[in-house]
């Protein structure tokens, strides 16, 4: 890493300071902290398990952004045939808090937390009944889904 990038990236202690009052605290640093080190790739791959059935793989994509106010775009693609994708956008520091959420059993691949799931799956579908400008996007919307 050059100077000038490192003078643009804030170090770890930095980041922590930053976003741990938005994300539950100081008593959450060690997952605050594995967060802020996925933070930079942009993604994550995972599976969502099932009860009685094969789980399903997913990918989230975020936009990196430099503060925990900002706003950040996201994307979650499930891979199931036919693919589908959910776009939404929201302040850094809950996607954080998701990430920092992220458990696996195991070797298994990462899972996102069943409050993601809920907020995906019914909270953002009635915001964007409700909002002039929708916060989820998803593909198939068209065809009424």
């Amino acid at each position: 890493m050059g100077l000038a990038e490192s003078l643009l990236t804030p170090s770890i202690e930095a980041q922590v300071a930053l976003y741990a009052p938005y994300c539950g605290g100081r008593r959450v640093e060690r997952a605050l902290r594995r967060a802020l080190e996925l933070w930079p790739r942009g993604h994550v791959n995972g599976i969502r398990l099932l009860a009685g059935a094969p789980g399903h793989r997913f990918r989230l994509q975020w936009q990196v952004v430099e503060a925990p106010l900002l706003i950040s775009a996201c994307t979650l693609t499930l891979q199931v045939e036919p693919p589908r994708w959910f776009r939404f956008n929201l302040a850094a520091h809950q996607l954080m808090v998701w990430l920092m959420e992220l458990h696996s059993e195991g070797d298994e691949a990462p899972d996102l937390s069943d409050r993601f799931w809920q907020w995906l799956l019914l909270e953002a579908s009635v915001e964007r009944g409700q909002a002039d400008s929708s916060p989820l996007e998803r593909n198939g919307d068209a065809e009424g889904h």
